[in-house]
């Protein structure tokens, strides 16, 4: 039978060396991760305006965008009015749904900026673009003002499912 001997000195060394690489942080740790464009998972600059010129009928009396950052801005001046739009009967649950499934498609999304060479989050351009905007403030203030409308008997204001809508966009702008 052979008989192993282990060295003090080795032990420490080992210890040691086991003690250095738990308090380095890692490689990836290091570096921050920056974004990549892939075809897969970034968003064109005309994706993510949406069409200017190109008006949908929501009903009859109401005309808006479809996609876009300019698909926000007639939504929530939509949402905000709702008392001026008699034909919008469902409390704007449409409406905030449809502006749900617009940011989400943003989510996990890249956009590739030309002028900087540099990848981006496709949210963090939605925003800059609706501030930029002629009729949008801030994204998230023009949600919160619309969620802070009250409900009165003689004017219709947008339903509380609505309202949850709205804030499950705000989670999605504010990253959460």
């Amino acid at each position: 039978m052979k008989k192993r001997s282990i060295n003090s000195n080795l032990i420490r060394n080992t210890l040691r060396q086991y003690i250095s690489e738990q308090d380095m942080p890692v490689k990836d740790e290091m570096v921050e991760k920056k974004p990549r464009c892939l075809t897969t998972n970034s968003l064109p600059l005309t994706e993510l305006t949406g069409e200017a010129e190109n008006f949908t009928e929501y009903t009859p009396s109401i005309t808006k965008r479809k996609n876009g950052v300019n698909s926000l801005v007639d939504t929530l001046g939509i949402l905000n009015n709702l008392r001026l739009f008699k034909d919008v009967n469902d409390g704007g649950e449409h409406l905030s749904y449809e502006m749900l499934q617009n940011l989400n498609n943003y989510r996990n999304r890249n956009y590739f900026d030309e002028t900087s060479g540099q990848c981006n989050k496709a949210m963090d351009k939605v925003i800059e673009l609706y501030k930029e905007n002629e009729h949008g403030t801030e994204l998230v203030k023009d949600i919160e003002k619309v969620l802070s409308l009250q409900t009165k008997d003689d004017e219709l204001t947008p339903s509380p499912r609505a309202k949850e809508y709205l804030k499950r966009c705000m989670e999605l702008v504010k990253g959460k």
